[in-house]
């Protein structure tokens, strides 16, 4: 099984454009299972794909300005999606279930700190996801990816106490950041250790050109 995770910076809702070409084109030459965007668009689509995505934002929200169809996360299946797990915040974070060729798993998609890792939404997001994906990790199998606006490796950020805590959190639930060694990244794909005990796990970070995205694309295959 093959995901993919990436923040998209902010497309435009126009899918015909030089920038949302490139990343629909990418994905589908990728042709994961399971896709994880953040900061992403209606305008990016798959057809083929089953798809379950955060409340569309309003022209401002929180302070910010958004574009016609902006949203922080969605999630593409090849998996039909089962049931849709109900969130903290809508904008935020979604959660939904999927039987897939691993069996049943939850997929919990989510951008940590929308505007990065050092204000109140980060640490208002970070607590109350951190309070879901403990409650959802001890019944079930889980996928928890996007942005998390934590790098594990590299450049300590947002600082070495959030880096350490949430690695204790991912230990004491029975998680592992499969993506944690990619330096300076803050795109990961954490999933259940039950999940990859008979597993090979490999996974690769693709450089993206800053004029796409300010983000790489990660890849996470389990054979």
């Amino acid at each position: 099984m093959k995901i993919v995770s990436w923040n998209l910076e902010r497309p435009n809702n126009n899918p015909k454009s030089i920038k949302n070409t490139f990343i629909v084109d990418l994905i589908e030459k990728i042709s994961p299972d399971i896709i994880f965007l953040t900061e992403t668009n209606s305008s990016i689509n798959f057809s083929e794909y089953f798809c379950h995505k955060s409340e569309e934002l309003p022209e401002i929200h929180e302070n910010q300005r958004y574009k016609t169809g902006e949203n922080r996360i969605t999630i593409f299946s090849k998996f039909p999606i089962e049931r849709v797990i109900e969130t903290y915040d809508s904008y935020t974070a979604i959660c939904c279930q999927v039987n897939s060729e691993i069996g049943e798993l939850l997929l919990y998609g989510s951008i940590i700190g929308s505007f990065g890792g050092k204000d109140e939404f980060f640490k208002n997001d970070l607590r109350n996801q951190k309070s879901e994906i403990e409650i959802l990790a001890r019944n079930h199998n889980l996928i928890y990816s996007g942005d998390l606006n934590i790098s594990f490796s590299g450049f300590p950020y947002p600082s070495k106490n959030v880096i350490y805590d949430m690695s204790d959190f991912f230990k004491s639930n029975s998680l592992r950041n499969i993506t944690s060694g990619n330096e300076n990244s803050a795109i990961h794909v954490v999933t259940s250790e039950e999940i990859l005990n008979t597993k090979k796990v490999t996974q690769e970070m693709i450089n993206i050109q800053p004029q796409i995205s300010d983000h790489n694309l990660v890849i996470v295959e389990m054979h």
